[in-house]
Formats: structure tokens, C-alpha cells, sequence
């Protein structure tokens, strides 16, 4: 439930709605009124006179009733639904339920009924004798109205509830849907008045073309019909010298112009608005353009300089890969050059030739099979030269890393440089490169986002680990050196 943005008086008839109450609270028998979630009272009918003529107008008994009006709101604002209600005795010993007006999702309203006792209820009349003597109340005139207090069965309170929830509800959206109606067409003048004053008051640069149109309504030309001084003061000419300019006779030398140009006439392949970033090489500078109908056969562009934030970004950029080479450095350090943080064109060439092809992983029950492809390229190439165990624990670990973090991804089998490789690829959220000095030097380090313990291993057992890796992409390399020994197979 979402708090209200529009008042209750907005959406309906609130008098109509108090003659439709009026004429069920005589139908039924009982009261009716309807709240703001504030407290104030919009709508109220058929009050029983104990309320109106006597508790309401005493300092006591009305502190009772404002009290539990104050409850009762806040027990509906805090978050019943759409169709549950809240019966509840007020201080002076009357019941009344009540239940939230949603209209649209919004909190509106509250309805409230009530005024009444239930058929199962024990009605003490010496205590309302008693608070009659005590408050100075016409006693007669109290106890006659006491005994026009309606008594109504469960069965009858949920009949009655469920009509008036659905008939002011039916008319609160009708009411919100002529609200709606009328925003929507004042967003429509509001645009247009925006329109006029887009020229004076933008900073950014704004230019319009007409389409002009051949004797078969066809797009023949574009031509400049207006621009204001930002844009002027970015491309370094005036209105007058734009102005009249069209697309057949634009100047090949003049990069920006084209460049609009070119832009507006792509979207009316396709009549939608679009968008785009331009570089203006002469001038090492950025602008973001999007092109949108701005009236029959008008578009305007806007063009926003973006130059000093993408310098910005660049700067950024430059920084972050200052900062990750001081980790490559730092891991090599450590790892006495074993782990090696590389771009995924590096990694490809450092992978030599392939002794297999792709194979995709997506299951632990596939790690044997992987496993008896890798001694089986290790024996073919290198027989006898690479011990399985030194080769199958870190493979073993780097799939099974690709199984958690990712569930799943590829492996291939290369070799050169006297080393048996294995290249691992995951889809998964990547390494946070970060972590992994920890994952170095810490014994037993091991998160989510590193390759903890199995991490260790690899770095044991082979001659380099080779890792790229980012959101969405992690490529791990494993090098076993083989044995001295005969010369490999080729």
C-alpha cells in the first residue's frame, strides 16, 4: 500500500458520495463516514444520537472517541490490505469497523461504520445509568438513545462492509481516472510551453530540422530551422549562418553539422527518438546527442558537451589500471612470478597449441571425464614426463571453482614452452584481483570471490598460473611443467 499523492476530494463527488450514504445508512440502519488518512472527517451519515448528542459533546467521552480515532488510523496507515478490515470498541462501549479506501494502489481513505453492538454482545445498561448520573446526562434522554443503538449480526456487518468498499471504491477510480485523464493533458500543454521556452532556457546545445517532403509526401531534404545559443556557441557559428542549411548542401569538412545531420536522418527510418555520442576529432571533444520529434515533420537534436567528463572517466580509467598494475606487481613478488594477472589477449598468446578441443563442463558427475582428457594429452604429448597428481589437483580444483562460482564453463588442453596448459573459462562474477594477496599469503584464506584454498594448491603444483579475469568472465591457466626427459611427441 502506498501512501495517498492525491486527496480523496480530488477523485469523486464527495456530496454525491454523502447522498449515496446518506441513503444506505437509512437502508441499513447504521453509520457511515469516511476519513482522510489525516483523521478529518470528509463524508458522515446516519451518527447515532448517544455519539452526536451526548459523547461527542462531553470533555470526557470525547476524549474516548478522539482517542480511538487517532488508534484506529494509525492501525489502517501502518499497513492493512485492500480488503481487510478493523473492528474495534471504542471507550465508550460502542463497536465500529473500519478499513482502508485504496484507489489505485494508493491509501485514500479510511471507511468507517459502525455506532453499533453485536447481537452476542452483554450490554451492561447500569453503567451507561451510571456515566449518565456521573457526567450530568439527561438520563432518560441517554437511555433512549442507548436503546436506539442499532444491534447487528456478523453476518450483516460483512454484507454491509463489503457493498460500500466496493461502491466507493468503484467511484474512487472513476475519480481517478478523470484525474489522470486531465494530468495527461495538462503533461501535453505543459510539454508544448516547454517546447517555447527550450530555446532561451537550456545550457544545452538545441538545433531543429524540418523534413521537407517531394510531391509524393517522400523525405527529400533536411533543412536547420532554428538553434539556440548553446549549441551556436559549441559548434562556433551563429543562427544566422545555420539557419536555411539543409542536408544536400551540408559541408563534408564540417564534422559536427554532418554528424547531426547524419543522426536525425537515421531516425526517420524508423520515426523514434535516438541517441548517440559523438567525437569531434579536431577538437578532441565529446558531445552526447539524441535526436526527438519535436512537431509535424520537426526534429530537434539536443547536444550535450561531455568533454570534461569523459576526460574525467579517462583520467579514472588511467588511474584504476595504475592500480591493478600495482597489484600484478605485488603478485609477482610474492608468488616469485608464478601467478600472472594478464589481458585476455595476452592470455591467447601465451596458450601455445591445442592438444583438444573445447569442451564444455556443467556438472560435478563431468570431472572424470575431464580429468581422463587431460592425462590423456599429457601422456600423448609428454609421456611419462608429468606426474597425474601434480596435474589433476590443481585442474581438479580450478573446474570445480568454475562448477561453484559459475556452474560451469569450458576447458581446452595446449601445449608449448615444456609446459602442459589448461585453459579454464567461466561466465561467472569474477575474481576480485584484491583478494588474491590475501589468498596468497594467508594460509587457509577463502571467500566467495576468491579462489581460496584451491588457489594455493595451483600455485604449489605448477610452473605458472595465468589469470584474466572481470564481471562476467574469468580465463585461468594452468602450467605443468613436464620432466626432463625424451623429446615430446609431436
Amino acid at each position: 500500500m502506498q501512501p495517498a499523492d492525491h486527496e480523496l476530494a480530488s477523485l469523486i463527488d464527495l456530496e454525491r458520495v454523502q447522498r449515496m450514504c446518506d441513503s444506505l445508512s437509512a437502508a441499513f440502519d447504521i453509520g457511515l463516514a469516511v476519513l482522510d488518512p489525516a483523521g478529518a472527517v470528509l463524508i458522515a451519515s446516519g451518527w447515532q444520537d448517544i455519539c452526536t448528542a451526548f459523547h461527542r459533546r462531553h470533555e470526557e467521552t470525547l476524549r474516548g472517541c478522539l482517542e480511538s480515532d487517532l488508534r484506529i488510523n494509525r492501525h489502517l496507515i501502518d499497513g492493512l490490505g485492500e480488503s481487510e478490515h478493523y473492528a474495534y470498541k471504542c471507550a465508550n462501549g460502542l463497536w465500529d469497523v473500519a478499513f482502508p479506501l485504496i484507489v489505485a494502489g494508493e491509501h485514500v481513505a479510511n471507511i468507517f461504520t459502525g455506532q453499533f453492538f453485536f447481537d452476542d454482545d452483554e450490554i451492561d445498561p447500569a453503567s451507561f445509568v451510571e456515566r449518565a448520573r456521573r457526567l450530568g446526562f439527561d438520563e432518560q434522554a441517554y437511555l433512549e438513545a442507548l436503546a436506539r443503538v442499532p444491534v447487528l449480526s456478523h453476518e450483516r456487518l460483512q454484507k454491509t462492509i463489503a457493498f460500500v468498499s466496493d461502491f466507493v471504491g468503484m467511484l474512487g477510480e472513476m475519480g481517478l481516472g478523470a484525474l489522470l485523464h486531465e494530468e495527461k493533458h495538462e503533461e501535453l500543454k505543459e510539454s508544448e510551453r516547454r517546447y517555447r521556452r527550450l530555446f532561451d532556457n537550456t545550457t544545452e546545445g538545441l538545433i531543429v530540422f524540418r523534413i521537407e517532403r517531394d510531391a509524393a509526401g517522400d523525405v527529400h531534404d533536411l533543412m536547420v530551422v532554428d538553434l539556440n545559443p548553446a549549441l551556436a556557441t559549441q559548434a562556433h557559428t551563429t543562427r544566422e549562418q545555420l539557419i536555411g542549411r539543409r542536408m544536400s548542401a551540408r559541408g563534408e569538412a564540417d564534422e559536427r553539422l554532418r554528424a547531426y545531420f547524419d543522426l536525425v536522418a537515421g531516425v526517420l527510418v524508423f520515426g523514434q527518438s535516438a541517441r548517440s555520442e559523438l567525437r569531434v576529432q579536431a577538437e578532441d571533444a565529446y558531445e552526447l546527442l539524441a535526436a526527438y520529434p519535436a512537431g509535424r515533420d520537426l526534429w530537434a537534436l539536443s547536444a550535450m558537451d561531455v568533454t570534461e567528463v569523459r576526460r574525467a572517466e579517462q583520467a579514472l580509467r588511467r588511474q584504476e589500471e595504475d592500480i591493478r598494475q600495482a597489484y600484478v606487481d605485488v603478485l609477482d613478488a610474492v608468488t616469485g612470478g608464478k601467478l600472472i594477472l594478464l589481458t585476455e589477449e595476452a592470455v591467447a598468446g601465451e596458450l601455445g597449441e591445442p592438444l583438444s578441443d573445447v569442451t564444455s563442463i556443467s556438472a560435478p558427475a563431468q570431472l572424470a571425464e575431464a580429468r581422463r582428457l587431460v592425462v590423456a594429452c599429457a601422456e600423448l604429448r609428454y609421456p611419462g614426463q608429468i606426474d597425474q597428481a601434480d596435474l589433476l589437483s590443481p585442474v581438479g580444483e580450478a573446474l570445480d571453482n568454475a562448477l561453484k562460482h559459475a556452474q560451469g564453463g569450458t576447458y581446452q588442453v595446449f601445449a608449448g614452452d615444456g609446459c602442459l596448459k589448461v585453459a579454464i573459462i567461466d561466465a561467472g562474477p569474477g575474481i576480485d584481483f584484491r583478494m588474491l594477496p590475501k589468498a596468497t599469503l594467508v594460509p587457509g584464506f577463502s571467500t566467495a570471490a576468491s579462489l581460496g584454498m584451491g588457489f594455493t594448491i595451483m600455485l604449489h603444483l605448477c610452473e605458472r598460473v595465468l589469470l584474466c579475469t572481470r564481471p562476467g568472465r574469468t580465463e585461468v591457466v594452468l602450467e605443468v611443467a613436464a620432466a626432463q626427459g625424451p623429446a615430446p611427441r609431436s
